[in-house]
């Protein structure tokens, strides 16, 4: 398994616009240059959004998708009065620990201090802007249709909730699994019973020929 930072986040240089269809793009870049195939792509909450994206620009490319608490297929709107606080969050730390906090309900993981530490290093412009950027996007569900999908959220997410990641997965022609007790953050929060999820979706998946 492989993990790249997107451009913008935790210190990786960013140019140009701030949008899902360019995160997408750069992935791809990414991919090629890593010489990885047809991968089975996992992303969470904004990077769900840009796993789909690239999944419909080139579904052949993709050997499947994990969407992890993820954006809507409709995108997900931020209400206006709630972008202020996410510009603080640039010049405040303990606001951006607070909000970061948040996503852990069952309690912030051994990692937290390392999350909040990235947290800290995105770009200026991405506060904001990654916000525009899903509020902006959204993907045809019936040009993912046919991918094999796992679609998980978690049942105390107030973020991205879990009639979002039901809907979602109806969307898409699959079972959405709910971890209970966890919130956004469940990656973090129970990284135990995600690992045994994804073991148990691969080993679903077709072998390559």
């Amino acid at each position: 398994m492989v993990a790249p930072n997107l451009p913008g986040f935790a210190g990786t240089p960013h140019t140009g616009e701030v949008s899902i269809p360019t995160y997408a793009h750069w992935l791809r870049a990414w991919l090629e240059e890593q010489h990885i195939l047809r991968p089975v792509l996992l992303g969470h909450s904004l990077g769900g959004a840009v796993i789909m994206e690239l999944a419909q620009q080139s579904p052949a490319e993709v050997a499947g998708l994990i969407l992890a608490a993820s954006s809507p297929l409709g995108g997900l709107v931020t209400p206006e009065e709630n972008y202020p606080v996410l510009e603080m969050m640039r010049s405040q730390p303990a606001l951006l620990e607070m909000s970061l906090g948040a996503l852990f309900p069952s309690g912030r993981p051994a990692n937290f201090p390392d999350l909040v530490l990235d947290g800290g290093r995105m770009a200026a412009t991405h506060y904001s802007g990654n916000a525009r950027a899903l509020s902006a996007w959204r993907v045809n569900p019936e040009q993912l249709r046919g991918l094999p999908t796992l679609v998980l959220g978690g049942e105390l997410d107030a973020l991205v909730t879990p009639d979002m990641v039901r809907s979602q997965a109806q969307a898409l022609g699959t079972q959405a699994g709910l971890f209970p007790g966890l919130g956004h953050g469940f990656p973090q929060e129970n990284p135990a019973a995600l690992r045994a999820c994804l073991e148990h979706f691969l080993h679903t998946l077709p072998e390559e020929a």
